[in-house]
């Protein structure tokens, strides 16, 4: 008797629907173990609120926001959020969450979502007419971790860096700060920016003019949002007072 393993496909899809059960399922599955701080995470309501009302336009400016999640049977075991924005005269792809749970890790589902997440930005810029330079993404930084949130992360930072700098990611040396994303938790001071290139421009980048460091950051920020207004969230204050102080920012 010949004994045959059943293999079950992987279902990737992109989530439209704010009320799917789909978000929860993101959420509760992967999002609660692959970012344990829960500052650092949306809950359920934030979400559904990105996927009903994260994509506009206004003033000039684009942006979408895109959810897409790996089923296998009827388990979410992985995911990926992210936006594009465009300023106008070009466009930056944002990324927010992505995540595979422990036990599916190592089994390719991590990077289909990254090429997933790539395809789809780059097929925003084409039905939109724009030209865009590269995707920013935060990424743990063991360099500013405590030791306790270094010990609570899901992976090894230091694994972490290594994973997206293998893929061809570059760090921004710059001291991003998460604005906080409800008025009761603190801004998230463990992350520093990376960027992956989609064009020749940033494919020999070595370092970053202030303008150009400042659109990110406000791209960033216009994106996930700030609990006040943006002009006086003392995250975003602190971070214009940083880049006011240099003129060019490594890319390292």
């Amino acid at each position: 008797m010949t004994w045959r393993t059943l293999i079950v496909p992987i279902e990737y899809i992109n989530v439209v629907d704010p009320d799917s059960d789909y978000v929860a399922k993101f959420h509760d599955n992967v999002l609660v173990e692959a970012f344990p701080d829960f500052y650092v995470r949306e809950d359920i309501p934030l979400l559904r609120k990105n996927l009903k009302e994260a994509t506009w336009c206004d003033h000039g400016e684009t942006c979408r926001y895109h959810l897409i999640v790996a089923k296998k049977e009827n388990n979410i075991i992985g995911g990926v959020s992210f936006y594009f924005f465009s300023l106008g005269d070009y466009a930056i792809g944002m990324g927010s969450y992505i995540g595979v749970k422990k036990e599916h890790r190592r089994g390719g589902i991590g990077i289909k979502l990254i090429q997933l997440r790539d395809r789809t930005i780059l097929k925003d810029a084409r039905e939109l007419g724009q030209y865009i330079k590269g995707l920013i993404i935060q990424v743990n930084d063991p360099s500013l971790m405590k030791i306790n949130e270094i010990k609570r992360d899901s992976m090894d930072p230091w694994k972490r860096e290594m994973f997206w700098r293998r893929r061809g990611y570059k760090k921004i040396a710059f001291d991003f700060i998460q604005p906080a994303i409800k008025p009761e938790y603190p801004p998230i001071e463990y992350l520093s920016l990376h960027m992956y290139p989609y064009s020749k421009e940033w494919s020999d980048l070595h370092k970053l003019s202030r303008a150009e460091l400042q659109d990110i950051i406000y791209c960033f920020v216009r994106c996930t949002g700030t609990v006040g207004p943006l002009e006086t969230d003392p995250a975003y204050m602190r971070m214009k007072s940083e880049l006011a102080e240099q003129n060019f920012f490594a890319v390292i």
